[in-house]
């Protein structure tokens, strides 16, 4: 008996961008217990499962980032982002990275940064750009920012959505999940795809880096068990 195929999205990003409002979007339903995006919603690592339009999805809500120093520096915090999908030996298929249309700062940019140093080329990451339920045409956010975003950011696959499901224009609500879904579908699991555990991402971040740093790296180190080269 052949194992039914099992999407795994990574859904991160700043504090207050709507993360939640994107796992509901995609699933279809509320399924984070927050139904706005004025909330803070994510305050600890969640995982979702869901069918979603015939895919198998599992769907890791990171608690929202604060400040990329915090993380380096704050063991205890890390291990609350990333040690529940550690813990359940989980591969992951894509990354989204939600931000905020309306007000992108530098601290989006320094987390961006953070999480493209990790994961680039070892896991693909999509720009989820969100709250634009005001534009006209929502991709003309981004031909507006694009240059203003920086090499990694302007170079980075992307969706320009509303995550809003109600008092926004249902034309808009539908487009911005058809987009997602299209990303979702795009990395769906095949026998030609290959899938990469979450530790193995970190482990190779570990390999390419001469840093020694007192939070972060350490402790991706004494959780990996990850001291050498092998």
């Amino acid at each position: 008996m052949v194992d039914e195929a099992v999407l795994t999205v990574m859904v991160l990003g700043e504090i207050g961008v709507g993360k939640s409002s994107v796992v509901n979007l995609i699933v279809g339903e509320y399924v984070t217990g927050c139904s706005s995006d004025v909330e803070v919603c994510t305050r600890r690592t969640t995982r979702h499962e869901a069918t979603v339009e015939s895919m198998k999805v599992h769907i890791w809500e990171v608690s929202g980032f604060n400040k990329p120093e915090d993380l380096k520096k704050n063991a205890p915090d890390i291990e609350d982002k990333f040690g529940p999908i550690l813990e359940a030996k989980a591969s992951v298929n894509i990354i989204l990275f939600c931000m905020r249309g309306q007000k992108v700062t530098a601290t989006t940019k320094r987390i961006f940064e953070l999480i493209h140093g990790i994961f680039k080329k070892r896991i693909p990451i999509v720009l989820v750009i969100n709250h634009l339920e005001r534009e006209r045409d929502m991709e003309d956010w981004w031909r507006r920012n694009q240059g203003t975003l920086g090499t990694s950011m302007s170079g980075t696959r992307h969706v320009c959505v509303t995550g809003l499901r109600v008092n926004v224009d249902k034309e808009k609500s539908r487009t911005s999940r058809e987009q997602l879904v299209a990303v979702l579908r795009s990395e769906y699991p095949s026998r030609e795809r290959t899938v990469v555990p979450l530790e193995s991402a970190l482990r190779g971040h570990l390999r390419g880096s001469g840093q020694t740093d007192g939070g972060w790296l350490t402790w991706l180190r004494c959780r990996l068990g990850f001291w050498g080269a092998a």
